[in-house]
């Protein structure tokens, strides 16, 4: 009896545990949001194994943080488990499943957040510099002028841009919307990258040129490439270019290449974004080199909001430039420079000023 109570209970718990995935799913959270606290759900879940998580109290909670703990789990990843919790037994009070929500009574100190040092102007311009490709140039430009995310920039369309206003609608966090503007550098580099494009993702992937295959085949030397009809579909072509016996490799592959520079092959045009990796990966290439360590997509956007703010830019123009929805989260990335810090000092700490009066 008491084993198939425990069953039960096990299958009510995963059972909460579903409705709080389609919950999260109807308040449009995003997917990696949806997959992490899924993770720490399916995680607790597994920890209470057959007590009901109803009747769980803050007791419970406490050996689950102390279990993870020991499990090598660092404190932030503790603290980021127990505001998960705090959501999750949220919507079950809200939903009349529990009496009081467990996980907030239970305190941990909080985690010390040591934010990574934003790029400086120096470093920035080299890595600008240090681009080779229009694709290059062109992501650098856009990422420092406008501090977009990584899945704003890789989502953006053509047709969301207006490069005669300078600026561009982005689809951000929660499919909200804002507009963000670019520099004239980084209208220039968009343009030259994207050419005659008209629609379609604006950063996509750079596809080599075609040059076609050589072959021996039934004793003839076959040159063979692909072209592109009816939209998307792909034909094979071939054409021989003389006997094995007669015509020795060398001789064969040049009658190749100068064929196949002469049809003037192109390659259709692709539907896909350019994928995380990849765009992360040209980041990577142009800080290398450029000598610049510790640089991501998301760095430029913490330099972007930090020397905004050390030119004298207000907070809440950074905050609607950002998309963020609290101003505290602009605080974290608008961090005061280093030069901006030295200047204000000098300028106003009253010793300074009375340096100069004073004789010695």
């Amino acid at each position: 009896m008491a084993e198939n109570t425990m069953r039960s209970y096990a299958r009510f718990n995963r059972g909460l545990a579903r409705q709080y995935d389609q919950w999260m799913v109807a308040m449009h959270y995003a997917k990696t949001t949806q997959r992490l606290y899924g993770k720490v759900i399916n995680r607790y879940v597994k920890f209470i194994g057959g007590k009901s998580i109803a009747t769980a109290n803050h007791l419970d909670i406490r050996h689950y943080i102390t279990q993870v703990s020991e499990n090598g789990a660092t404190l932030n990843s503790v603290y980021r488990d127990l505001g998960v919790l705090r959501l999750f037994y949220d919507f079950l009070h809200l939903g009349g499943v529990v009496h009081y929500v467990a996980p907030r009574f239970v305190k941990l100190r909080r985690p010390w957040r040591n934010s990574p040092r934003p790029l400086s102007e120096q470093q920035v311009r080299q890595l600008i510099s240090a681009t080779r490709t229009s694709r290059e140039r062109a992501l650098i430009e856009f990422f420092y002028a406008t501090g977009c995310r990584l899945n704003e920039a890789i989502m953006l369309k053509i047709e969301q841009l207006d490069l005669d206003t300078k600026s561009a609608r982005i689809r951000g966090k929660f499919g909200k919307v804002r507009t963000v503007l670019l520099t004239q550098s980084a209208v220039k580099a968009v343009r030259q990258y994207i050419g005659v494009r008209k629609r379609g993702f604006v950063f996509q992937e750079d596809l080599p040129v075609q040059r076609g295959c050589l072959t021996a085949q039934d004793g003839q030397w076959k040159s063979s490439w692909g072209e592109a009809r009816f939209g998307y579909k792909r034909i094979q072509r071939h054409k021989c270019l003389g006997s094995v016996n007669r015509i020795p490799y060398e001789l064969a592959k040049k009658k190749h290449e100068v064929l196949i520079a002469s049809l003037k092959l192109t390659r259709p045009p692709r539907r896909c974004p350019l994928s995380k990796v990849g765009l992360r990966g040209i980041v990577k290439r142009v800080a290398a080199r450029a000598g610049v360590r510790n640089v991501s997509p998301h760095a430029f956007r913490r330099a972007f909001a930090t020397h905004l703010y050390d030119h004298g830019a207000g907070i809440e123009i950074i905050k609607a430039l950002m998309g963020h929805v609290w101003i505290q989260t602009t605080m974290n990335y608008a961090q005061i420079g280093p030069d901006r810090l030295a200047k204000t000092f000098e300028r106003c700490h009253p010793r300074e000023n009375l340096n100069g009066q004073e004789s010695y």
